[in-house]
């Protein structure tokens, strides 16, 4: 039996396993992070192939999200992202970046590919197919999104779905 949890599904990168089954934490406040911790460098593929690193927005507040397209709170929150990045990245003080986990079986970029095509979003999806960015970030559930600063230090982590609103407040004052 598959439960649906109301706040996020769980994932553990460890092994690249997938299931809703976990327990997961919503957080729509946002927790702060230490302002020191720098915010690990992703080297990560997106959708048409293309290498992309995080240092690639150092200077910009970056909004990192991670997700799966099998994952009903990821889905729910996807169209708020969307707006999030259509606001954001034209302009050159922050970027949404979506980070799906790609576990090669549950998690494909075919099915990630298709999935955005289908809602025809067009914020940047990079595909970590290794867990590395999972595991780098201590991603335990989806949807976490996680806000690095302009000098990309970890500013915020929230986990579960989260609200523009939520996000624009935190980017607003990283600007």
């Amino acid at each position: 039996m598959v439960t649906v949890l109301l706040s996020g599904c769980s994932f553990n990168s460890d092994t690249q396993t997938t299931d809703q089954s976990g327990s997961a934490r919503g957080n729509k406040a946002g927790s702060p992070a230490n302002n020191s911790q720098a915010a690990p460098e992703i080297v990560l593929e997106d959708l048409e192939g293309k290498t992309v690193r995080l240092s690639d927005y150092r200077g910009k507040v970056v909004i990192l999200n991670f997700w799966a397209s099998w994952c009903p709170p990821c889905k729910a929150e996807m169209p708020e992202l969307e707006q999030v990045a259509l606001e954001y990245n034209q302009g050159s003080e922050a970027v949404l970046v979506t980070v799906n986990l790609t576990d090669g079986a549950r998690e494909t970029p075919a099915k990630a590919r298709q999935y955005i095509q289908d809602n025809r979003f067009t914020m940047p999806v990079l595909l970590d197919t290794s867990g590395k960015a999972a595991d780098d970030y201590n991603i335990t559930s989806i949807p976490t999104t996680i806000i690095v600063d302009k000098q990309g230090n970890i500013g915020t982590r929230f986990s579960g779905p989260t609200t523009k609103a939520n996000l624009q407040g935190y980017v607003d004052k990283l600007k």
